[in-house]
């Protein structure tokens, strides 16, 4: 069930209130966890719940790539390329290429397939930053990026540490939610897809449960990592953690999410100017 304090402050804000400027501080949300958990659908059914309180969040969109190979790569060129004039964004990418590189990956396709694909949702961000008033909501945001990246690492020691990227790129406008639950439930979910989508569909038999376990215990060290630097005045940012039973179904965990993203935008809510409204 929801949460009466959230419902009530919700409820308590102005119905005529415009949602700009934006009524929070939190621009995007973005989730991270196993293949197969849940991301995507919670995604779409938590961009539905946030638009229904639209006075407190303002406009609400789903970060969407729901494009063929060529115009998926054509649209991120469009992303990234201008982001080069950019100072901060050439030294985040330098940084990642040295993270990447240094980690080792299973192959140089892999290795470009990364730093691609990570500097492209930095690119994004950053753009969506100098943009609209939008709560955007990701199922694939940077987290998953550097889990991506951690999976395939062949070796531990780096000069660059992916919580210090992360830092860099910045979090104070970002809700992490963490889907977490049983290795099993997720694998089931993933093998009842149907699609060849992630990699651990294409793992041997014989590596299967290896992958998973290795997926596992990145996801919660992510997490556990990233709520102790977020500890800080200086990286100040929100991370929700939400259990996914077997049996729970995506709109009870979506509820579940939409609380603890609510809860997150009152505690950042920045009332707007009078004047006007």
């Amino acid at each position: 069930m929801a949460s009466h304090t959230v419902r009530d402050l919700t409820a308590g804000l102005p119905p005529s209130v415009e949602p700009r400027p934006l009524q929070t501080a939190i621009r995007f949300v973005e989730f991270f966890g196993l293949p197969g958990i849940g991301k995507t659908t919670a995604t779409t059914l938590l961009a539905s719940g946030l638009r229904r309180h639209g006075p407190l969040v303002g406009d609400v969109r789903v970060a969407s790539e729901a494009r063929k190979f060529i115009s998926r790569q054509i649209y991120r060129i469009g992303i990234v390329a201008p982001r080069f004039r950019d100072r901060e964004f050439r030294s985040l990418l330098s940084r990642i290429t040295r993270f990447v590189i240094e980690g080792g990956q299973s192959s140089i396709v892999d290795t470009v397939r990364v730093i691609w694909n990570l500097s492209f949702l930095i690119a994004y961000v950053q753009s969506e930053r100098q943009g609209r008033n939008t709560i955007i909501v990701m199922d694939q945001g940077l987290l998953q990026g550097f889990l991506s990246i951690l999976l395939k690492s062949r070796r531990g020691a780096t000069s660059e540490k992916w919580l210090d990227i992360l830092f860099a790129i910045g979090v104070h406008d970002i809700a992490f939610v963490h889907l977490h639950g049983e290795i099993g439930v997720a694998r089931d979910r993933l093998l009842k897809r149907g699609d060849r989508s992630s990699r651990m569909q294409r793992t041997s038999p014989d590596r299967d449960l290896d992958l998973w376990s290795t997926a596992d215990g990145a996801c919660r060290q992510i997490a556990t990592d990233l709520q102790w630097g977020m500890g800080t005045e200086d990286h100040a940012g929100v991370l929700v953690a939400v259990n996914v039973e077997r049996f729970a179904s995506p709109e009870d965990v979506a509820e579940r999410v939409l609380d603890a993203v609510l809860l997150a935008c009152l505690e950042r809510h920045r009332p707007c100017d009078r004047i006007g409204q």
